[in-house]
């Protein structure tokens, strides 16, 4: 298992970036045979096949008003299901969001999961709208891991 954290307040680059966890909390000697992570990265790469299970949260703000959005992704593509957004109704509100979300590790491959903001969201008033900008994403706090089930 793998735990990485972010404790100070991080201003993200813009609405489409990767959220890069400063530290590791917790780094079982187990995940050294299936993970490869280094502290202040993006990126985690799972190396071993198998089931795993991916937990994050945060607290999350923005210097305007609108949509933040984040998702977890799985060799660059979204993983269908993880869409994490909230409406800010004025700048600096926070809000809270989360996702537990279960993966497949095929043998013969590898993973690269990381967790990133989305720049936009569907309307959710109205499917035939166009899709809604979100804004660039301020994280309070955040944890993030990974636990090897199977």
């Amino acid at each position: 298992m793998i735990q990485s954290y972010i404790n100070t307040l991080t201003t993200l680059t813009s609405n489409e970036s990767s959220v890069q966890f400063q530290e590791d909390c917790i780094r079982s000697q187990g995940c050294n045979n299936w993970l490869c992570h280094n502290r202040g990265s993006a990126n985690y790469d799972i190396v071993k096949c198998g089931l795993y299970e991916i937990d994050f949260n945060a607290t999350v703000s923005s210097a305007t008003a609108g949509v933040v959005a984040f998702a977890l992704f799985y060799n660059g593509e979204q993983i269908p299901g993880t869409l994490m957004a909230e409406t800010l109704a004025a700048a600096g509100d926070y809000a809270n969001i989360g996702i537990n979300k279960k993966i497949k590790v095929c043998c013969n491959g590898n993973a690269n999961i990381s967790v990133r903001s989305v720049p936009f969201v569907p309307d959710a008033t109205d499917t035939t709208a166009p899709a809604i900008a979100t804004q660039t994403p301020i994280i309070a706090n955040a944890n993030f891991s990974i636990s090897r089930k199977a």
